[in-house]
């Protein structure tokens, strides 16, 4: 099953020979080393090309380990390798669960993904996506910083738009990226970044930040 994977992979992709990779330490979510990196990634197969797969899914996690599947469409079956991958600043080493590795060339941006120049989509859950704007805003230092609304937009490009409201009608905007990963939700933009943990009920959005002393009660739009 994996030795299959891995002809796929390397039908598509030309090895990058090298052992050059760099062991770097686990840390929280927004001191990875490429937080773009974290997420779901697709390719999915020209149609002109001949194979035994439609889609190939690589799952990236900010403790170092990935899954990659090839997916059959048709018969709603995918096989499966995993294990342990290390970053350089432009190579990712795949190590699998019996010492077996290859290394690419990677470059990404916040929604691609090239591995030796094949191109992979980012994929965000539709639930996530769209138009929030808030019914309840509170927090200590949210309220010293006179916030009385937020409207939120989650694109399905991974770009954000964040529009704080305060008491007198005063707009501030910030547009920029977003990723995330379980419940933990990074904002990034030209002054800085903002993290926060979030959960989805139906459309309802929990936003809580104890670094800012915030929770956000948002609804869909």
């Amino acid at each position: 099953m994996k030795s299959m994977i891995l002809s796929v992979l390397l039908f598509f992709i030309s090895p990058f020979v090298s052992n050059a990779t760099v062991e770097l330490e686990n840390k929280s979510l927004t001191y990875f080393e490429n937080p773009f990196l974290l997420g779901d990634w697709y390719f999915f197969k020209p149609p002109h090309i001949e194979n035994d797969f439609d889609v190939l899914h690589i799952r990236l996690n900010s403790d170092h380990q990935f899954t990659i599947e090839m997916i059959k469409v048709e018969k709603n079956t995918a096989d499966s390798w995993s294990g342990e991958f290390q970053l350089s600043p432009e190579r990712i080493l795949f190590k699998g669960d019996e010492d077996e590795s290859h290394v690419y060339h990677y470059q990404v941006s916040h929604n691609r993904l090239y591995l030796n120049g094949v191109e992979f989509f980012k994929v965000v859950p539709e639930t996530y996506t769209g138009a929030w704007r808030s019914q309840l805003v509170s927090g200590e230092d949210i309220m010293v910083s006179d916030v009385q609304n937020l409207n939120l937009f989650l694109g399905s490009d991974f770009i954000f738009s964040l529009e704080v409201i305060s008491s007198t009608g005063k707009r501030n905007q910030k547009i920029g990226y977003y990723y995330f990963e379980d419940d933990d939700l990074v904002l990034l933009y030209d002054e800085g970044e903002q993290e926060s943990t979030f959960e989805i009920n139906e459309n309802a959005l929990e936003l809580k930040n104890e670094q800012f002393g915030m929770y956000a009660l948002l609804v869909r739009d």
